[in-house]
């Protein structure tokens, strides 16, 4: 990093989002989350089965 980027808003502010950005990713994702991606799945499987028919 050069002296002039140290001073300059736009990189500080490009540094912490990227910071941000990598500690968010390390974040498990939690249960009920999961536990809702499982019955859209559920829902959208019984929906083509029936469009199927």
């Amino acid at each position: 990093m050069r002296a002039s980027d140290i001073l300059d808003p736009n990189s500080q502010i490009g540094v912490k989002l990227r910071s941000l950005y990598a500690a968010v990713q390390e974040e498990a994702i939690p249960d009920r989350f999961l536990d809702l991606l499982e019955k859209l799945d559920q829902a959208e499987l019984v929906a083509s089965a029936k469009a199927a028919k």
